[in-house]
């Protein structure tokens, strides 16, 4: 399998094109890249919905989303392993959607890593300069180059056996990137890592990117890679994309139910709405408890949802104007954090995570205390 997908991986680009596109220079920018309207079926099951996509040059985009909501369809279809059923895919203008995938230029990077076993490190990563037929004085130096920025020059020598798997990945990334492909192509690379190694992993590459400049499309379900790493994130659902903007907008101003669920931990209130000023809706709680919170477009229903983040509620001993009474049902040290559940008196429950100050004793189980927000704290949802 890994075989396979090394061939697949390398076969990218033709020997005769790459020797004939003179590599960029560090910091050229990638490949704008157009998708419009792009459907793509397996029977009756609709995997990309007329998608479509607007992608700046060098800008770093994560496709979101569960398992089954279209995101490796979208990047097959971009890599040309998949043809889509309608709409059309242009990069830079022009529609690549009937050019072969080793034509296409792509640098790829897959979950499994991939790599030739009886290579060593350099050798791996020399790998498609060969097929290119670069001479050796400037393969030798851009794959030095590019094991500098992969932190890997240490490691040169050594066979993909003598390596952790982070380290195998960072060779991975290295050979996809040395020939420095105007697009680089990312399939959940990070998921088989553990989180400390995703982690440092993640502010590698999103230097890398800021490095090389290429135009990134990441495909991953991990919320936490997509705030790290993304100029923006597009959330795919069912074969849509129902946002797409910079991870702050994501994060605090979701525009539907979905998404506020599905990145972060979220509280979701319901609520009636009993006034309104410009953004700042009033709202009333069914046990009566009235607080504010912010809208987009003003919500004309007299009905509303509410999300408020769990790192925005506050808890104060006594009652504070605008808190709210609750009980105390669960309790967590986390270590830099404290994961604390409350039920307020009408059986709605809240998620609080607080950071771990010093003297702040973790609420007993039953304990009462009360809860609050700020109006720019908690968002309406549309």
């Amino acid at each position: 399998m890994a075989q396979t997908l090394a061939r697949r991986e390398l076969r990218l680009e033709s020997p005769d094109m790459q020797a004939a596109r003179a590599i960029p220079s560090q910091g050229a920018i990638g490949a704008g890249i157009t998708i419009r309207n792009v459907v793509k079926n397996y029977g009756a099951f609709v995997a990309a919905d007329r998608i479509s996509l607007d992608i700046e040059p060098g800008e770093f985009i994560t496709l979101l989303g569960p398992s089954g909501s279209g995101k490796t369809t979208l990047l097959n279809l971009l890599a040309g392993f998949q043809a889509p059923d309608a709409g059309e895919i242009l990069v830079d203008g022009a529609p690549i959607q009937n050019v072969p995938t080793h034509r296409r230029g792509f640098g790829m990077v897959f979950q499994s890593y991939a790599l030739f076993p009886n290579m060593t490190v350099a050798q791996n990563v020399a790998f498609p300069m060969r097929m290119a037929k670069m001479d050796r004085a400037t393969s030798d130096r851009r794959v030095a180059e590019t094991l500098e920025m992969m932190r890997l020059s240490d490691h040169a020598g050594k066979l993909p056996s003598q390596m952790s798997g982070g380290q195998q990945q960072r060779v991975a990334i290295a050979r996809a990137i040395v020939m420095r492909p105007r697009v680089v192509l990312m399939d959940e690379p990070l998921s088989a890592l553990d989180r400390r190694l995703r982690e440092s992993i993640q502010i590698e590459i999103r230097e890398l990117h800021q490095t090389i400049g290429s135009t990134i499309l990441f495909v991953t379900h991990d919320q936490s890679e997509a705030l790290t790493m993304s100029d923006r994130i597009a959330v795919m659902d069912a074969g849509h994309i129902v946002q797409i903007a910079r991870p702050a907008e994501i994060y605090r101003r979701p525009q539907s139910r979905f998404v506020a669920s599905f990145v972060g931990e979220s509280n979701l209130i319901d609520a009636q709405v009993v006034g309104r000023d410009g953004r700042v809706l009033t709202l009333r709680t069914p046990g009566g408890q009235v607080f504010e919170a912010q809208s987009r477009h003003g919500v004309q229903d007299d009905r509303a949802t509410v999300l408020v983040r769990p790192e925005r509620i506050t808890l104060h001993d006594a009652p504070v104007p605008g808190s709210m009474p609750a009980t105390v049902t669960s309790a967590l040290f986390l270590g830099e954090v404290l994961r604390i559940e409350v039920v307020l008196d009408d059986g709605q429950t809240l998620l609080i995570r607080c950071p771990d100050i010093a003297g702040r004793d973790l609420p007993a189980v039953g304990a009462r205390l009360n809860v609050g927000w700020g109006a720019a704290d908690s968002w309406v949802l549309s």
